[in-house]
């Protein structure tokens, strides 16, 4: 006979119904966290209910840990300074003008505020093509890492020759192994940092691990799913400006206290270069002023400018759209670890 399902309420719990030919009554919690009582067609709201009774404490549980360890799925802005994982290492975004680029996103590593993705401003405005286009980046980022370390992985298991992608398709499982088909990674799983992805990767091939699995957990629950909205407002100084009464824009800490772990406002105390990863434990936090680092600076040396046909140009603090230079001043100073800011070389 064809499966029915109806619905009743069991204290603060819906519960589903479902019948079929089956004999017996039995119950699943789906990953969901949807209660389904299963039983053959002659099962009464009563009998469910009884069973829904008898199981609470099992239901509860198995809730408790989906709770745990779902994904937080976090929402991303598509504004400047917007933090993305590549890798395990920490961008923020960049909405440049069209002219500055032909295609939609570049990353720039390693430059002297960190690493960067560069959007065309176009791409920032259509929620659905920036999407696309930051996946795009992780798979080739995540196949990129596969040449590399792919066949010291596959030395180690029956298949030499281990085939392994990242799919943009995948929706409920971080990987999957199938034998003749190979292993493939969800897109997301390319924020991961190395050590983690690799401890991943020997977890499904069933390889030895040697990384914390409490780490991995946690690591994929806050991995970013593709959730992003458009700018509330559109005008780039807007969301680099904060007074001193105002919380970190990022990570929401009060003027006075610490960043949190991993904010992409954060300066490192040592080099006075973005926090991230740059040294163990919490060795190298910063306070929050009240203000973007660097930005006092800028005001006080006068470094500004704006956007122009060739990208931005030096300006005045009162023309028109007038922005603080970070890039001119990590050019023309350098970071004096004692006084915490920073001063402009001998030279400048």
């Amino acid at each position: 006979m064809a499966t029915t399902d109806r619905t009743i309420r069991v204290g603060t719990t819906n519960v589903t119904i479902r019948t079929s030919n089956r004999t017996t009554l039995g119950i699943t919690v789906t990953q969901h966290g949807n209660v389904i009582v299963h039983g053959p067609p002659t099962t009464t709201d009563a009998d469910a209910t009884d069973l829904v009774n008898r199981r609470c404490s099992w239901i509860y549980r198995q809730l408790a840990h989906l709770a745990k360890t779902a994904p937080h799925a976090p929402l991303k802005e598509l504004v400047p300074g917007t933090g993305f994982d590549v890798l395990g290492r920490r961008h923020r975004l960049r909405i440049v003008p069209d002219s500055n680029q032909n295609e939609p996103l570049i990353q720039l590593r390693g430059t002297p505020t960190g690493s960067w993705l560069h959007m065309r401003h176009s791409t920032s405005l259509k929620t659905d093509e920036a999407r696309r286009t930051l996946i795009n980046l992780y798979v080739d980022s995540g196949r990129e890492w596969l040449e590399v370390n792919l066949p010291q992985i596959a030395a180690n298991t029956i298949d030499r020759n281990l085939a392994a992608t990242f799919s943009t398709r995948m929706r409920t499982t971080w990987t999957r192994h199938h034998t003749s088909r190979g292993l493939t990674l969800h897109w997301a799983t390319a924020q991961l940092h190395p050590h983690l992805l690799r401890e991943l990767i020997h977890r499904t091939l069933n390889l030895h691990t040697v990384a914390n699995t409490h780490d991995l957990n946690n690591a994929l629950r806050t991995l970013w799913l593709g959730r992003l909205t458009p700018p509330e407002n559109t005008h780039p100084r807007t969301h680099f400006t904060s007074t001193t009464s105002g919380h970190c824009p990022d990570c929401s800490a009060p003027p006075g206290t610490f960043h949190a772990d991993r904010c992409d406002i954060a300066r490192c105390a040592h080099t006075g270069l973005q926090r991230a990863h740059c040294h163990p434990g919490n060795t190298c936090n910063t306070i929050w002023t009240g203000q973007i680092p660097g930005q006092a600076e800028c005001t006080e040396y006068g470094f500004y400018c704006r956007p122009a046909p060739g990208g931005y140009e030096p300006c005045n603090a009162d023309d028109p759209d007038a922005m603080h230079d970070f890039n001119r001043l990590y050019r023309k100073c350098r970071w004096d670890r004692a006084a915490q800011r920073m001063s402009l070389r001998p030279d400048t």
